[in-house]
């Protein structure tokens, strides 16, 4: 297996610490909003690459972290009239509900930074008493210009001009407009815990170097995010664990494109913000899923509404294909195509190329030379890693009788012939004909795709 390490900025041979087990943590979402479209397409991205690791024999930790103090929850919690605590809870219950419409594997561990404090002011002490953090009269701060290695994940050097924020409120007064907070001391009315340096609340990056210690170890295998978290908080992630504890933080670091929406980077000045849940009112989850598989988790993703129309369409056929099949073999699988199943897996073992995977699928559905019971089976299996949901198109309430079935297929292939002749008159009477045995008709650039009507 290869995978492209952001570290090395290379494809290189994946080797995991322990054989055939993988300890992963991917940067989850800071909960004082509903998750957006770039939320999700980095949920899925990570979630179709946890499976393909199982799919190919490796047993996977998984850790997600979950944000619930920081400066735009204070903001969003006083703006709502509320806790942070509260504003947390009702966005983490509504984050697990889309996490489970998309289909998303939950988590092993799901930590809260809140229930991390101890551990946090534990890591910030030791970087203080090895000369890597500082006190002022606001906070405690990472100082960057000690640890030699700084932007060796981003390209991004020390520099006294180039700041590690992610708000303009952590530039208080400190060494250096590089350094970064690890440690905020609390103003009036903010949530805030004891600690050495009196009462206070975690810089954002501090976090995830505890949590992913306490779970994972160090070094463990793979840290995850999207692009945008390269620097500065996976850059800070290394700094601070590094130096707390005098060995390699991550092995491998991969990062997700990023999206945008519109062809402009989604944001609400854009007036091209969206959210999870409004989303899924409109679409169904699964063609979200079909839709970023069919790109390379690492390239830049653009969304538009025509972009899920080519993906809501394939998925029907292939959901329509399935239910076909089903009805053929009388609900029994043969056995998964060897041939086909080792150029899936060399598919996946080249840095998760999805696209490629995705026509590896399609190849079986085309395919003449696989008995339909096996590409049944094949084109199932290889669901294990896209997570589609095509086994919920072999039940009952999506199947029609086999004789129904051959009178839709022949009729469609009349209309065919009678297209190609040029008799348009014929072509639109079977089509009424097809459209009045209960399903629906769409011609497409690789043919008529003929939909069940549910």
């Amino acid at each position: 297996m290869k995978i492209y390490n952001t570290l090395t900025r290379s494809v290189d041979e994946f080797t995991p610490i322990n054989e055939n087990k993988v300890n992963m943590y991917v940067c989850g979402p800071t909960v004082y909003g509903p998750s957006h479209l770039g939320h999700a397409s980095t949920y899925i991205t990570f979630d179709i690459i946890r499976r393909a690791f199982i799919y190919l024999g490796y047993e996977v930790k998984y850790v997600v972290n979950l944000t619930d103090v920081h400066d735009d929850m204070i903001k969003e919690a006083n703006h709502q009239g509320i806790t942070i605590f509260e504003l947390a809870d009702t966005n983490i219950k509504q984050y697990m509900k889309d996490l489970d419409a998309l289909n998303i594997m939950p988590a092993d561990v799901y930590p809260r930074v809140t229930d991390h404090i101890k551990e946090i002011v534990d890591m910030v002490s030791r970087l203080e008493k090895k000369g890597y953090a500082y006190e002022t009269a606001d906070g405690v701060y990472y100082r960057v210009s000690k640890f030699e290695n700084y932007g060796k994940l981003s390209g991004i050097k020390f520099d006294e001009g180039v700041t590690g924020q992610r708000v303009d409120t952590d530039k208080y007064d400190k060494d250096s407009v590089a350094d970064f907070a690890l440690w905020k001391k609390a103003k009036e009315g903010e949530p805030s815990w004891e600690s050495p340096w009196g009462q206070g609340r975690p810089g954002w990056h501090i976090e995830c170097s505890v949590m992913s210690e306490k779970y994972l170890g160090q070094p463990f295998d793979i840290h995850g995010g999207a692009l945008d978290l390269r620097f500065p908080h996976h850059e800070n992630e290394i700094a601070q664990s590094e130096a707390a504890n005098d060995k390699k933080f991550v092995n491998w670091w991969m990062h997700a494109g990023l999206l945008n929406v519109n062809g402009k980077k989604m944001g609400k000045s854009n007036h091209n913000f969206v959210i999870i849940p409004d989303m899924l009112k409109d679409y169904d989850p699964m063609v979200i899923r079909y839709w970023r598989a069919t790109v390379h988790y690492r390239s830049e993703i653009n969304y538009d509404k025509s972009v899920l129309e080519p993906a809501q369409k394939a998925l029907q056929r292939l959901r329509n294909y399935v239910t076909k099949l089903w009805i053929e073999v009388k609900g029994k699988l043969g056995e998964v195509d060897p041939d086909m199943k080792a150029q899936f897996e060399e598919k996946l073992s080249e840095d998760f190329n999805t696209p490629q995977a995705v026509a590896i699928l399609w190849a079986v559905v085309k395919s003449k030379d696989i008995s339909s019971k096996n590409k049944l089976a094949t084109i199932l299996d290889f669901d294990k890693v896209f997570a589609f949901n095509l086994k919920e198109f072999t039940q009952s309430d999506h199947k029609i009788s086999d004789d129904l079935t051959e009178k839709i297929e022949q009729l469609v292939r009349e209309r065919e012939e009678a297209r190609s002749n040029k008799d348009w008159d014929m072509a639109d009477k079977l089509r009424g004909e097809i459209e009045n045995l209960g399903v629906t008709l769409e011609d497409t650039a690789t043919g008529p795709v003929w939909n069940i009507v549910k």
